[in-house]
């Protein structure tokens, strides 16, 4: 008799866009992907805990450097600027959550302060970090939390996280 087994393959694929957006043009904000598109993830049965029958790891880490912000002020005023967050949701599970942080100060002659523990972001505009000056290179991590074959059906999954730069003099 010959045995047979199937396996549950499931491909969670996470998708993250980035965008910004300026508010004032004395202030711009420049976000760049480290891979061009965002950041995908793709889970599969390899991140199951336990092997067959046992749930997904329930978070999932970018590189620190996913995302790469640049903030430039017209003629060096050294404004006080902040920088706010948002997702908008395209196909986005309630369950799943997404968070992040800052993983660096950037370089410039400006300064910069806040941001650097996770924050969950939602649907409204949040403070994510300020500073002042112009500040390069400023990396961000993201991070997924809520995965579980229990309670997410297994599919494509997209939101946009969306940055504003604001000034605040």
């Amino acid at each position: 008799m010959k045995k047979t087994s199937k396996a549950l393959f499931l491909i969670f694929l996470l998708s993250i866009i980035i965008t910004n957006q300026s508010v004032w043009a004395v202030i711009g904000i420049s976000v760049t992907p480290k891979v061009p598109g965002g950041w995908f993830e793709t889970i599969s049965y390899w991140d199951l805990q336990a092997g067959a029958g046992s749930d997904l790891k329930s978070e999932y880490e970018s590189d620190i450097d996913t995302e790469s912000i640049d903030i430039a002020e017209t003629a060096g005023s050294g404004d006080n600027w902040r920088v706010d967050v948002k997702k908008i949701d395209t196909n986005w599970d309630n369950d799943l959550m997404i968070s992040i942080e800052r993983m660096s100060d950037g370089t410039g002659p400006g300064s910069i302060s806040g941001g650097v523990a996770y924050m969950q972001l939602t649907n409204t505009d949040q403070i994510f970090f300020s500073g002042s000056g112009d500040r390069s290179g400023i990396q961000v991590r993201i991070k997924i939390s809520g995965v579980s074959v229990i309670n997410i059906f297994a599919g494509n999954y997209d939101t946009t996280l969306y940055y504003t730069v604001v000034d605040i003099d």
